[in-house]
């Protein structure tokens, strides 16, 4: 309970970010997902449980001040969790070009499938498909990526701060 307060409290900070300050952007489709890095950022360093019960709020929480069909965020983030739970130990996080590479993946795919469960409620034809594709989806999906990075840096420093563990050595007992 010591850590999930302060992560859900930095998600519902992050989605104020996300649906206000980054709403003024001159571009609207140039705009990065933060909860999409933050649950990326819960799964390479969270425990299964935790995370999946914060990526799970999240999207409940974005469901819920978004104003569309309630549950596409929910089930959407909720699974990008886990896969990334599923595939985190196959690859290497180090470096600016995975972490990007992984984001823009994994964007790419979540915009995908909220667009066939959309789809399947309301269909469109494939006309709109391709163009909401290029307009709309690959430019966010590359600026997720490359604010990844510096978000994934600026998460784990906060974590550091946050959840700083007490150094047990000679001089901390007296």
């Amino acid at each position: 309970m010591k850590r999930f307060v302060p992560l859900l409290l930095a998600g519902i900070l992050l989605l104020i970010f996300q649906t206000t300050w980054l709403s003024y952007f001159p571009i609207q489709r140039i705009r990065p997902d933060v909860l999409l890095i933050f649950a990326l950022y819960l799964a390479f360093f969270f425990p299964p449980i935790l995370g999946g019960i914060l990526a799970f709020f999240i999207g409940y929480l974005m469901d819920v001040f978004s104003g569309n069909t309630l549950g596409f965020y929910t089930f959407s983030r909720t699974l990008v969790f886990f896969a990334t739970q599923f595939s985190k130990e196959r690859f290497y996080l180090e470096g600016f070009s995975f972490q990007f590479l992984f984001a823009f993946i994994f964007s790419i795919l979540e915009g995908g499938l909220l667009f066939i469960l959309i789809n399947g409620l309301e269909p469109v034809s494939f006309g709109n498909l391709y163009s909401s594709l290029f307009t709309f989806l690959l430019p966010q999906s590359f600026c997720t990526g490359l604010a990844c990075p510096l978000l994934f840096f600026i998460f784990q420093k906060a974590a550091s701060v946050l959840f700083r563990q007490p150094e047990q050595g000679i001089n901390a007992r007296g």
